[in-house]
């Protein structure tokens, strides 16, 4: 309306088959910038394997920091340079060609542990990060319940929900389907 054309900023990172494709589809504008005005300057991938590495590490880091200036903020951002970094090494050394099952056991795999780097960025203190996920991997069975069994199946039905829909949607766009559907059901369905 006012000339305004704002690119997309997250194209279902969820579904994302590592860490790479992550950051390509997550909050691609911070992405861009820190590739862009970080990892590049720092020398990105053209210095070596180590070189590289610590581009990778410090890029991340900082990311942590931008979001705030808490240890927590920082082991988010520690925690995503690891994931480049063994993705990275790993991709050097294997071949893996991707067909339906592997590339969504990787892409659960992948959102596994980017909820993983979540409790670290939400939680206030370090040890309360750890405590979450301690109790998050049933390794404190006598703590206090905060949500009862049929509660833990309401949030895992919706976060397998919320995976599965990035992963039918990875290759195509809100905007996409809806040009796709008659314009007929839209009007239809405000009944």
């Amino acid at each position: 309306m006012l000339g305004f054309v704002l690119p997309d900023n997250f194209r279902y990172p969820y579904a994302s088959i590592g860490f790479s494709e992550l950051w390509q589809r997550w909050h691609i504008s911070l992405s861009s910038w820190l590739r862009d005005y970080l990892y590049i300057p720092l020398g990105g991938n053209r210095s070596g394997t180590r070189k590289t590495v610590i581009n990778l590490m410090l890029t991340m880091l900082l990311g942590g920091l931008w979001h705030g200036a808490g240890w927590t903020f920082v082991f988010w951002g520690f925690l995503h340079g690891l994931y480049l970094v063994i993705e990275r090494w790993f991709r050097g050394r294997y071949t893996l060609v991707l067909n339906a099952w592997n590339g969504i056991l990787l892409a659960l795999a992948t959102y596994t542990l980017v909820n993983i780097t979540w409790v670290f960025f939400r939680a206030r203190e370090f040890g309360k990060a750890v405590d979450l996920l301690a109790s998050m991997c049933f390794l404190h069975p006598d703590g206090e319940k905060v949500l009862d069994t049929h509660e833990v199946i309401q949030v895992l039905t919706v976060a397998l929900l919320l995976f599965l829909s990035h992963w039918f949607m990875r290759h195509t766009s809100v905007k996409a389907v809806a040009d796709k559907t008659p314009g007929g059901y839209w009007a239809q369905s405000g009944r």
